[in-house]
């Protein structure tokens, strides 16, 4: 175990995360937002140039989660209903990346270090993310995560199978993400309906916790059925199609949207005060700092590898070439990319 110093250190070190976190909080301004959103939701509709889409009431029949998502629908509708394009371009590319980070998150909750450490917790940030935003919620993640987690020291002593997550099954988690999150993701967006894209984004507010209780359900079920020929236990399939789910709609992003890449993914400089541009810049924010720290991370964790020994050089190498895959096939992927490469360091070591 980390001395108390070891810790110090780590957290120190780990600062900028929480500067990220500052920065997405600020600019998402949830406050604001709030404000800006509650004409909708006591009106009851949401009402746009060529449309109007009624909101849903007692969706989930919990009244707390009823009335806080209210001001959500209208928040999402901007890209949902299409009636700011930046922010559909955007925020369609957003939410299909987090597919990967859900399931990795799941992943690393699988190592034996996780235990007794709030990433053995990862459907409690995810679901937290769905109310404060995955921006800072993820830097939070990311800066506990150093703090508490494995050390290089760890790393050197450590073995093998308690480290890594090679060996644990992962192959009811891909249909679980594809189903619960990727299929909603792509009903909010593409359904011909406006009033259907509606009811998509009601459900896909708790997706992040329907995937982590099917997480913990849907294998034991296996197991007590006693279902055959599961395929390995391997994460690599899940990282494949996700990471090409992820690429193909980056690539048709790059393709086909009529805005620059820095019109659609980095916000203005300036505050807005107007409801379609202010949620446009804070879905910017959300996204920019979600990612950022998810690859400053794995940054961080190749330093780890090359300080206990079991990576080169190279690390400089792989960290400096994520923001190159990023640009190539996006942060999604790039995230997947990154892990993967992370993971089987982990996995060849010789202890």
């Amino acid at each position: 175990m980390a001395s108390f110093w070891v810790r110090t250190l780590r957290a120190v070190s780990a600062i900028p995360f929480l500067f990220i976190a500052v920065w997405t909080w600020q600019v998402m301004n949830l406050d604001k937002m709030s404000v800006l959103t509650k004409p909708f939701a006591d009106a009851g509709v949401i009402e746009w140039d060529g449309g109007k889409v009624t909101i849903i009431d007692h969706f989930h029949n919990i009244d707390f989660f009823d009335q806080i998502w209210r001001g959500g629908m209208a928040t999402f509708s901007t890209s949902t209903l299409g009636y700011d394009s930046v922010a559909s371009w955007q925020v369609f590319s957003f939410l299909i990346d987090l597919g990967p980070v859900y399931a990795l998150w799941i992943l690393e909750s699988y190592r034996r270090t996780s235990n007794w450490t709030l990433a053995y917790l990862p459907t409690v940030f995810t679901l937290a993310a769905q109310f404060l935003g995955i921006g800072p919620v993820a830097a939070v993640y990311y800066f506990l995560y150093i703090t508490f987690g494995p050390t290089s020291s760890d790393l050197t002593h450590i073995s093998t199978r308690q480290i890594g997550v090679w060996n644990k099954s992962s192959v009811p988690l891909l249909p679980i993400v594809l189903l619960l999150h990727t299929s909603v993701v792509l009903a909010m967006f593409l359904a011909p309906n406006m009033a259907t894209r509606h009811f998509w984004t009601w459900a896909w507010q708790l997706v992040p916790f329907w995937i982590g209780l099917a997480n913990i359900i849907v294998e034991p079920v296996l197991n007590i059925l006693q279902f055959k020929g599961r395929p390995s236990a391997s994460p690599r399939l899940l990282l494949v199609v996700l990471g090409l789910i992820s690429a193909g709609v980056w690539v048709h992003t790059l393709l086909f949207s009529p805005y620059s890449l820095s019109a659609l993914f980095f916000p203005e400089a300036e505050e807005q005060s107007e409801f379609v541009p202010f949620i446009r810049r804070a879905l910017q924010a959300d996204q920019l700092g979600s990612f950022g720290s998810s690859l400053l991370w794995l940054a961080y964790s190749f330093f780890d590898l090359y300080s206990a020994g079991l990576m080169g050089n190279e690390w400089l190498y792989y960290s400096a070439s994520l923001p190159v895959i990023t640009l190539c096939v996006g942060p999604g992927t790039a995230l997947v990319i990154g892990w993967y490469v992370r993971e089987v360091a982990l996995a060849s070591a010789k202890k």
